[in-house]
C-alpha cells in the first residue's frame, strides 16, 4: 500500500520512476471567497498599529495610513522609514491631552497599514489617491484620516483622493519651504514642487503656508504673482499667535473650499526641536506656538477637519528619537482637537 504524502494527508503518493507527484483527492474546501477592492491590494498589514492598540475599520473615528515613500528627497533620506518610528513613538507616550482636556486613548484608532509604494513617484500616488478615495468616501465630519510619511509628495495622492471624493478640501501647509518649484534637478515632480503642481491643478486660492523660511527667487516670484497665502516664520512671531490664527480663519472663510486639510513638514519646527528632517532650516517654529496654532485653527475653523499628513521626518538623522516623538505628539494634538470640535 502506498503511503500518504506527510505534507498532503488528504492525497495519496503516486511513485513513478522519475518523478514523485501528488495526486489530489476531492476534499471539501472551507474556504469563501469575497471581493477585494483594489486599495485593499495596495496596503501592506504593520506589525503594530499607532498608539498601540487598534481597532476595527468599521468601529473606528481615526484612520491612520502609512506611506513609507521618499523617492524624490533631495538631501537627507531617510523618510521611507518614518512611519514605523512615529508608531513606535506614539506607542510609548501619553495619549491625554491637557491643552484640551481629552483622552485620545478613549477615541477608536484604526491603523490600516501601510500603502504598497513603488520605485516610480506617479505611480506611489496614484496608488495612495486609489486608497484615499476610497477611504474618504466613509468618511463623515466626524472622522479623521492621518497620514504618516514618507516625503512631502505625497500629500498630492491625499489630496487628489480627498478631491475625487467630493470633499472639495484645502490646504493648510506648516513648512520652512515653499515647495514651488517648476522643476528640480530636472523633474517637475518632487518634494520640492508638490506644492506648485498642486495649486496648478485645483486653484492657486486652495493653499496656506506657515513658516515658510526657505526659497530659491523663482518660488518667491510664483507666490507672489500667484497671490497664494503665507507667512514666515518670524513674521509669525512679530504678528503674535491670535493675528495669524484670525488669518487663517478669515481665508478659510471666504474660500470655495468644504474641507480642511493639514499638512505639517516637521521641518517646519525649529531643527532644535526637530533634527532629524530630511532639509533642516533653523530659525523655525518651537513646538508650543505650532501646537497652539493648530489647535486653535482647528477648533474654530468654519469647514471641517478631515485629514492630516506628517511628512519629512528622516530617522537616520534623529539619534535620539525626538523628532519621531514630536511627530507623534503632534498627531494626538491634533486628533484632540478634532474630537473637541466635534463637540461643539
Amino acid at each position: 500500500m502506498l503511503p500518504l504524502n506527510p505534507y498532503c494527508p488528504q492525497q495519496k503518493l503516486t511513485i513513478r520512476w522519475d518523478i514523485v507527484f501528488c495526486t489530489p483527492k476531492p476534499v471539501k474546501s472551507a474556504i469563501r471567497c469575497r471581493r477585494v477592492s483594489l486599495a485593499e491590494l495596495y496596503l501592506n498589514p504593520t506589525p503594530s498599529c499607532f498608539g498601540g492598540s487598534c481597532v476595527e475599520k468599521s468601529k473606528a473615528r481615526v484612520y491612520v495610513l502609512g506611506v513609507p515613500y521618499d523617492g524624490t528627497v533631495s538631501w537627507r533620506p531617510g523618510a521611507r522609514e518614518a512611519p514605523h518610528t512615529i508608531r513606535v513613538a506614539a506607542a510609548n507616550i501619553e495619549f491625554y491631552s491637557f491643552r484640551l482636556d481629552v483622552d485620545v486613548e478613549e477615541i477608536p484608532i484604526a491603523d490600516i497599514g501601510d500603502l504598497a509604494v513603488s520605485f516610480d513617484v506617479k505611480e506611489t500616488l496614484k496608488r495612495l489617491s486609489i486608497v484615499v478615495h476610497e477611504l474618504a468616501q466613509t468618511l463623515g465630519r466626524q472622522h479623521l484620516l492621518v497620514v504618516l510619511g514618507g516625503e512631502h509628495t505625497i500629500t498630492l495622492g491625499v489630496f487628489e483622493g480627498l478631491a475625487k471624493a467630493e470633499l472639495d478640501p484645502c490646504l493648510l501647509v506648516f513648512d520652512a519651504h515653499l515647495d514651488c518649484r517648476d522643476e528640480y534637478m530636472g523633474s517637475r515632480l518632487t518634494h520640492a514642487t508638490f506644492s506648485r503642481r498642486l495649486v496648478e491643478s485645483y486653484g492657486y486660492n486652495r493653499t496656506f503656508h506657515l513658516g515658510t523660511r526657505a526659497a530659491c527667487r523663482e518660488e518667491v516670484e510664483f507666490v507672489r504673482r500667484k497671490n497664494i497665502h503665507y507667512l514666515t516664520s518670524f513674521e509669525i512671531r512679530f504678528l503674535g499667535l491670535r493675528e495669524v490664527a484670525r488669518r487663517v480663519l478669515a481665508w478659510l472663510k471666504q474660500s470655495p473650499c468644504k474641507t480642511l486639510y493639514i499638512s505639517v513638514d516637521m521641518d517646519a519646527y525649529d531643527p532644535a526641536y526637530a533634527p532629524g528632517v530630511s532639509t533642516p532650516e533653523p530659525d523655525g517654529l518651537e513646538p508650543w506656538m505650532m501646537l497652539e496654532l493648530l489647535d486653535h485653527i482647528v477648533l474654530h475653523s468654519t469647514k471641517p477637519l478631515v485629514a492630516v499628513d506628517i511628512v519629512e521626518v528622516s530617522p537616520p538623522y534623529d539619534s535620539s528619537g525626538i523628532t519621531s516623538v514630536l511627530a507623534a505628539r503632534t498627531i494626538v494634538e491634533l486628533i484632540a482637537a478634532h474630537q473637541t470640535a466635534q463637540q461643539r
